[in-house]
């Protein structure tokens, strides 16, 4: 074992893997892509140059207090000696991905609950399909392109498309237990709104788990799902929304934000850990509610579940938010700059009291010590965000993502993870492209069982999390 000084950083890379049968652990070697460590001064950053060693990828005599961690496209600002930059992943380790995220299907299921057709109010959908493997990472919409009458219980389908939710379709092996559940949802509802529409929700009714099966995806060969549906054991979940607490913060979020939808989903923990879940597994319930609803919502509504007990049911109720911006230089184009509350954790915690904001968006966003709620061109490529704590809650966290637009689209070029006490982030040079336009969205964070100092990147997968936006307006660098 190396020598390790208490000045030295150490980084490690470990993958963890969650299948039925455990936890597979693996250890990345750094070496190929190492990481970056930054250490700011009072005119910008010195840079610190990095080894490989038997305990991880280490940086030796860095000064004690805050640096900034770079791996990929991220950023973490951290004092701790040593930081996990690993992440956790559903299914085997040995799973092969291809390069198909879409593939055509072919369908032949009996014994449906009687299909619905759209109702043609709210976000009504009627039935639609769902595929979700517990063996490997995959979940998946069905889209049917033939025409099923409404009341039909069997379905015998080749016009149909499964679209990958989770990323790229992996590789099945019937040799290694790979298998299929395939999930049938129907629209329920429950007591009409303020406007006379009634609530929509999409629930999950009948499943069937499929045998293990060999399939490739490769864009031409069909997914063959056939098997008969099964009643599911169905529960029923009630809950008090307070919609009012959410809609009214909407000038937090920035000054022209307007509140969107609501939106409460309830999905399975697919092999999780104690404290939290790893991945998406498909959904068991969603509903979706009409733009600004601003009353509360105090309803009991059923939902099915096929999962074996350990895939705990994860509640999260989701206000969105949004801000139409025209892009600088172009006032014929506006764009849209979005921003959210959410509130996550298992169902029971979630529902046992009325759901409102844990968390109010962090306050006063600033570039340069000038407010961002109006677009600017900043003096240089490496500005200083700024801003206060929220009104109410305490974060454990923060997170700054820079999201760039080019012509008619927009990404997530960095984003940077900083501890809850964290008022400001000096960006280094290099992180914005000169002549470029940018929006910043800054997350308040505040989970209890995490550290994003020490473990950053699976931040996300700790319960309960709540989280709260402020966005900017659009901004250009010189």
């Amino acid at each position: 074992m190396d020598d390790v000084d208490s000045t030295d950083v150490i980084i490690t890379h470990t993958e963890r893997f969650y299948t039925s049968v455990g936890i597979a652990v693996r250890s990345k070697d750094l070496s190929s892509n190492p990481p970056e460590l930054l250490v700011r001064t009072r005119t910008g950053f010195t840079r610190y140059t990095g080894a490989p060693s038997s305990e991880g990828y280490r940086f030796p005599s860095v000064p004690e207090g805050e640096y900034y961690l770079k791996t990929g496209s991220a950023y973490v600002v951290t004092d701790e000696r040593r930081v996990e930059i690993g992440r956790h992943y559903l299914g085997r380790q040995d799973a092969v991905a291809t390069s198909d995220y879409l593939t055509p299907a072919y369908l032949n299921l009996t014994n449906l609950a009687p299909w619905q057709a759209p109702a043609g109010v709210g976000y009504s959908v009627g039935s639609r399909l769902q595929i979700v493997s517990g063996q490997v990472d995959l979940s998946a919409d069905v889209f049917i392109y033939d025409h099923v009458a409404a009341g039909q219980t069997q379905l015998n389908v080749q016009d149909a498309q499964a679209y990958g939710l989770s990323g790229n379709f992996p590789i099945f092996e019937a040799a290694k237990g790979d298998r299929l559940y395939v999930n049938q949802f129907s629209d329920i509802f429950g007591a009409p709104l303020p406007n006379g529409e009634p609530l929509v929700a999409s629930a999950l009714v009948r499943s069937a788990q499929l045998p293990a099966l060999n399939f490739t995806a490769d864009g031409v060969t069909p997914l063959v799902i056939i098997g008969a549906m099964q009643d599911v054991p169905m529960t029923d979940v009630s809950f008090e929304w307070r919609l009012g607490n959410y809609a009214s913060v909407a000038t937090e979020i920035h000054p022209a934000a307007t509140a969107h939808i609501p939106t409460f989903y309830i999905e399975p923990s697919a092999h999780g850990p104690q404290e939290g879940w790893v991945g998406y597994s498909g959904e068991l319930f969603s509903l979706l509610l009409p733009r600004g609803t601003s009353h509360t919502i105090a309803d009991r509504l059923p939902y099915g579940n096929p999962y074996p007990s350990s895939w705990r049911p994860v509640g999260t109720a989701t206000y969105q938010y949004r801000l139409l911006e025209p892009l600088p230089g172009d006032t014929t184009f506006a764009r849209i700059v979005t921003g959210s509350l959410l509130t996550s954790d298992y169902l029971e915690n979630l529902v046992a009291s009325p759901i409102t904001p844990a968390l109010t968006p962090p306050r006063a966003l600033s570039i340069d010590g000038i407010p961002a709620t109006s677009q600017r061109v900043v003096g240089n490529t490496s500005p200083i965000i700024t801003w206060q704590p929220p009104a109410n809650g305490a974060p454990t966290a923060y997170r700054v993502r820079l999201i760039r637009y080019i012509n008619n689209s927009a990404s997530t070029q960095t984003t940077l993870y900083l501890p809850g006490t964290a008022t400001e982030v000096r960006l280094p040079v290099g992180t914005l492209a000169p002549n470029a336009i940018y929006s910043v969205r800054l997350t308040a964070l505040d989970s209890p069982h995490q550290e994003v100092t020490r473990e950053p990147f699976t931040i996300f997968e700790k319960l309960p999390l709540h989280t709260a936006d402020t966005i900017s307006s659009l901004f250009t660098t010189p």
